[in-house]
């Protein structure tokens, strides 16, 4: 074997073995949803909407100025109350763990256009940038906003 093919051939060797390596590298957190993260009892939850009347209700358009995430998926009716609470705990979850004020839970809520799958119920999960009154709130149409839930978080 000619002596520059011999260098050639135990150079590349060399160079895929090294990259072959595992190397330390900082991991970045993924994109995707908050974390579902237990909330800790020196926070302090609150009901906006102590007696909703009707029962199936739904953010009203104004808020949507303080939103500040949402996830659809499809609904689970076996495990609303989880799915509520794991909802409130990705508020809590999100960012430094004060930045999210309020989340809302529901089921058979219309995705948004822009959204995949818009124009399907599905259930939801929004969470806002600040605490939400009983005025944020209107009835939904018949069929929609099942089980809704909402909460305020300050921690």
């Amino acid at each position: 074997m000619h002596p520059s093919t011999t260098t050639t051939l135990l150079t590349t060797l060399f160079v895929g073995l090294t990259a072959a390596l595992p190397t330390t590298t900082k991991l970045h957190p993924r994109a995707g949803g908050p974390a579902i993260i237990p909330i800790p009892s020196t926070c302090v939850i609150s009901n906006p909407n102590p007696s909703p009347s009707p029962a199936d209700f739904l953010p009203t358009p104004s808020t949507s100025s303080a939103s500040l995430y949402s996830a659809y998926y499809p609904s689970n009716s076996a495990n609303t109350t989880q799915m509520a609470e794991q909802c409130l705990q990705q508020c809590y979850g999100y960012g430094d763990h004060t930045e999210c004020k309020a989340s809302f839970f529901a089921e058979n809520v219309l995705i948004p256009d822009g959204q995949t799958g818009a124009g399907q119920l599905s259930a939801v999960c929004l969470l806002y940038t600040r605490a939400l009154v009983k005025e944020d709130f209107e009835g939904a149409p018949e069929g929609q906003g099942t089980g809704a839930w909402t909460r305020n978080l300050a921690c």
